[in-house]
């Protein structure tokens, strides 16, 4: 493969690698029995979320969000009923560790299979902070959290408000494929 070639298909691999959306963990009760569930409703986030959003509380985001929750679950059959639920479903904004960026510039040559290239640091490094979102599923009765799923970076990064409503709902979607969890 040609030099050239390699670094075409690097960079389009880069590339697709930046656009593949947010980070998603899941975390669920291995024990818990997810078959028994055809309802949800809307649970208040906990007690100390607010502080953990660190700035990326936004009530047009909250509504954003919960809209794209309450589309892909009722896509998945559940219905929300507010009387007697299944189960609850939590939704919090947090502000992850931040991001530490530093750019570099390089030169190289070659000729060949040999080359040669330095880089050096351009401009002081500086951080960011990430903003995730929190689903949690909470058991009706019990009010016990019995499964969980973290979006990093997906609170971020929007153009425009329809961008944002893309990236959300692929957040979402994201999320919750593996909801629910395969017994």
């Amino acid at each position: 493969m040609g030099s050239s070639r390699f670094l075409m298909v690097t960079g389009v691999l880069a590339g697709l690698l930046a656009c593949a959306g947010p980070k998603v963990v899941y975390d669920y009760d291995l024990k818990y029995n997810f078959t028994a569930y055809k309802t949800f409703d809307w649970q208040t986030a906990p007690r100390g979320a607010a502080a953990r959003a660190g700035g990326f509380d936004n009530p047009i985001m909250d509504g954003r969000v919960k809209r794209a929750v309450a589309a892909a679950l009722e896509a998945k059959g559940y219905r929300q009923e507010a009387a007697a639920p299944d189960f609850l479903v939590v939704y919090y904004p947090v502000r992850v560790a931040e991001r530490s960026h530093q750019v570099h510039m390089g030169l190289g040559f070659g000729m060949g299979p040999v080359g040669v290239g330095v880089a050096a640091p351009v401009g002081d490094r500086h951080s960011e902070a990430v903003g995730s979102m929190v689903l949690e599923v909470r058991d009706s009765r019990t009010r016990t959290m019995v499964w969980k799923a973290t979006a990093e970076s997906a609170l971020e990064g929007a153009d425009s408000p329809a961008e944002a409503d893309d990236a959300v709902h692929a957040a979402v979607a994201a999320m919750l494929q593996k909801f629910p969890p395969k017994p």
